[in-house]
């Protein structure tokens, strides 16, 4: 059934160069006519193909149509001819436009004639199939996401014209086993290689200034890396997940990079830029002097178990150390002020964390995703971002429902009162303690003793006994005196 509608295809293309179109010669530009599988657009010096019927299998485009050139080939023109195998170019078209090939998922291979002297972004994105591709001497680029998903690319060659190597040109060609940059080459840009998970080295020309954010992000089997002379930016993630890497070399005459030992640092050596993922060693001791360890600086090093700091360091990266694997335990030093996002999200062996009073802040989900570590004591005053402590990798409904990262079963978090505070509570306390002092003094100097007490009570006694015994001694000399008085009065009668 293929090979017949193949046939159908060609007979179509030639039937196209050999004969007249029904639309008028004197079309308009931007007008459109069809015929057959193709439809051409009025353009500039003559038309453009548009658009394709989905079913072709393959394509010969002839050079004109209807006494005009066809001189370009659309934005899109054959996207979505998942069922097309071949195409060749006729000898005047000079551009190719975004997406052209884009979806031709069982294209296998194709010859870029050398008349073409511009090429669009993401033509080829998401041939499946394209196993090798020839791109002609006039390019001076690999324009974004050229490659884009090509899963079964093999080879490819890069013109010595070209100077720049677009924004995801490679992006997850994983059978891509090699990609020779030639010299002239200054520019490599975001993910440009990201995911070329059979590139076993990257070998790049002296010429080389820039190197974008994770341009071999993901590229697991290479495993040495040299930075040119010239190299002067290097973007964030460059090398993450580079998990095979053992060893970094800068050539010597770069003023931004320096290596030492198989890591990269910069600024003179205050920042620790890159440590090679695949390393060996099982301990590592930070260079005095480094200030700070950048984003992703160590990011899936599996088998770094032991890691110490200097007292010089004040800042710890974003994902400076995530799906570090095997790291035990982390102590840092006084003089750290900031911990930034996913500093060490998913050490799942992660046990213990011992955090300095100079910190100020810690960054959300720095400490993600470990679910070994139990208790982490917080310094007063620190500034603690969403999840950034006793979460797992899996989520949960919270009482809304909304799902929300899941939190470790059995996780302690303590945390120190501010000075201000703890000075408070304590001044408060003193002057409670004055006032209760107080009280009490107030309280003894009006309570009497039992001893007191008792002696009183018996004064009192004492007191009120004689009172009674005075009251009746005077009773009584007053009735001796009644009776004399009586007894004289009885006298004088008589």
């Amino acid at each position: 059934m293929k090979i017949r509608q193949m046939l159908v295809s060609m007979l179509l293309g030639a039937v196209i160069a050999n004969s007249a179109f029904t639309a008028s010669a004197e079309g308009e530009q931007g007008d459109t006519y069809e015929d057959g599988m193709f439809t051409f657009g009025y353009v500039d010096g003559g038309v453009e193909l548009v658009a394709v019927d989905t079913t072709a299998l393959a394509v010969s485009l002839p050079d004109s149509t209807d006494g005009r050139k066809i001189v370009s080939i659309a934005d899109g023109a054959f996207y979505g001819c998942s069922a097309l195998e071949s195409v060749t170019f006729g000898q005047y078209v000079t551009s190719i436009g975004d997406y052209a090939f884009a979806g031709c998922e069982d294209l296998k291979q194709i010859t870029i004639p050398d008349q073409i002297k511009e090429f669009g972004d993401n033509v080829f994105s998401g041939c499946l199939s394209l196993e090798k591709v020839t791109l002609p001497d006039s390019l001076t680029e690999i324009p974004e996401g050229t490659f884009y998903n090509c899963v079964s690319l093999t080879e490819v060659n890069i013109p010595e014209t070209v100077t720049s190597i677009g924004t995801e040109s490679f992006y997850y060609c994983t059978l891509l086993p090699s990609a020779a940059l030639p010299e002239g080459v200054t520019e490599i840009g975001d993910y440009a290689f990201a995911f070329c998970t059979s590139l076993t080295e990257a070998e790049l020309p002296e010429s080389v200034t820039t190197i974008g954010s994770a341009a071999w992000f993901g590229c697991s089997r290479i495993t040495n890396f040299t930075v040119p002379s010239q190299t002067g930016e290097i973007g964030a993630l460059a090398f993450a997940g580079c998990s095979s890497m053992e060893s970094y070399t800068v050539m010597p005459g770069n003023a931004v990079y320096t290596s030492q030992d198989g890591v990269i640092y910069m600024d003179g050596g205050k920042t620790l830029f890159a440590y090679p993922a695949g390393n060996s060693q099982e301990k590592f001791a930070v260079p005095d002097g480094v200030v700070t360890v950048y984003d992703a600086a160590f990011f899936t090093a599996s088998k770094l178990k032991e890691i110490t700091f200097p007292s010089s360091l004040r800042n710890i990266g974003a994902g400076a150390f995530d799906y570090c694997t095997s790291l035990t335990s982390v102590t840092l030093p006084e003089g750290v002020e900031k911990i930034y996002d996913n500093a060490f999200s998913d050490c799942t062996s992660l046990r213990s964390v011992r955090l300095p009073e100079s910190l100020q802040s810690v960054g959300s989900y720095a400490f993600y995703a470990c679910p070994s570590l139990k208790s982490v004591h917080i310094p007063s005053g620190v500034s603690v971002g969403d999840y950034a402590f006793g979460y797992e990798d899996s989520t949960e409904t919270d009482k809304d429902g909304a799902l929300v990262p899941k939190k470790t079963e059995g996780f302690h978090r303590t945390q120190s009162l501010p000075v201000a505070q703890i000075l408070f509570i304590v001044l408060g306390s003193v002057s409670l303690l004055a006032i209760i002092i107080m009280l009490i003094k107030i309280i003894r100097n009006n309570q009497i003793s039992k001893a007191e007490e008792n002696r009183r009570r018996e004064e009192k006694e004492a007191a009120e006994e004689a009172a009674y015994i005075g009251i009746a001694e005077s009773g009584a000399e007053e009735t001796e005196e009644e009776t004399d008085e009586d007894e004289t009065d009885e006298k004088t009668e008589a």
